[in-house]
């Protein structure tokens, strides 16, 4: 990071001046330059910076299990103390970032059959968690369904079914990426969230209840592609995404067009 001294003269100006709508005075420019007062200032805008990037929706590693451990117990889902164990051991750091999350992948099932049992899990923690605040788009499928006498399938991974496997493990993404893009195809890849996006979803609901579609998105599930037949045009153009009814407060899962370039919606990945 450069020094203030090298800042450029065309940025100078506007600082001071910023400074002077602030209420700043020559007054206070004599103090700071008094020996030892320009770095209780500059710690003090360091400190600001780091809160006002501080994520306000962060969770403890085992603040986050004990919701797993919660969501297994109503959820009926098979969850072996070795698994808890090994995820207190191997809790990643919180990762910076204001809309940086540390979270968990939860995977059931292998290939187009586990695609579908993931999807459908998570999506029903979903809803038990935001019930009656809950609604999700009739045509949001997963696996086989009949249409027109034939059965067709409705979702899959963008990196492929046969990647899917059974697995509880940590992640970490920016919730806040990629909002400015020209399209959710421009900017999504094989590590773009998909079921990742709905555990998220259970697991932090205090988020997914403040989306306010400004400081706090909503977010395209871009590791997802959704068909949708009967709806025009070639199969495959729909992404799920995850957004709230800021009317009705209700949590919805809904789909959208891969095309879509608005800014109120991000299309995280995760980190390595």
């Amino acid at each position: 990071m450069a020094r203030l001294d090298q800042i450029v003269f065309t940025e100078l100006g506007p600082t001071l001046r910023a400074l002077s709508d602030a209420g700043a005075t020559t007054q206070d420019a004599d103090w700071i330059r008094s020996p030892g007062n320009a770095a209780l200032v500059a710690d003090f805008l360091h400190q600001q910076v780091e809160f006002a990037n501080k994520n306000p929706f962060g969770l403890s590693a085992q603040e986050i299990l004990k919701r797993l451990r919660e969501a297994a117990t109503k959820m009926g889902w098979q969850i072996g103390e070795d698994v808890y164990e090994r995820l207190a051991k191997t809790a990643p750091a919180w990762p910076k970032g204001r809309l940086a999350f540390r979270s968990l992948r939860i995977r059931f099932g292998e290939g187009d059959k586990g695609v579908a049992q993931t999807f459908e899990a998570h999506a029903a923690r979903i809803k038990k968690v935001f019930d009656p605040k809950f609604w999700r788009w009739e045509h949001l499928l997963s696996g086989m369904h009949p249409y027109q006498g034939k059965d067709v399938e409705r979702l899959r991974l963008l990196a492929g079914n046969e990647t899917h496997k059974p697995v509880i493990e940590w992640m970490t993404f920016d919730l806040d990426a990629n909002r400015k893009r020209k399209s959710v195809a421009a900017v999504r890849g094989p590590k773009s969230l998909a079921d990742e996006g709905l555990a998220f979803t259970w697991l932090f609901p205090e988020y997914a209840a403040a989306i306010d579609y400004d400081k706090r998105p909503a977010y395209f599930l871009g590791g997802y592609e959704l068909n949708v037949p009967g709806g025009g045009g070639e199969p495959w153009q729909s992404v799920p995404y995850v957004n709230r009814d800021t009317d009705t407060g209700r949590v919805r899962l809904n789909a959208n067009w891969h095309g879509s370039g608005h800014s109120s919606y991000s299309v995280p990945a995760f980190g390595e």
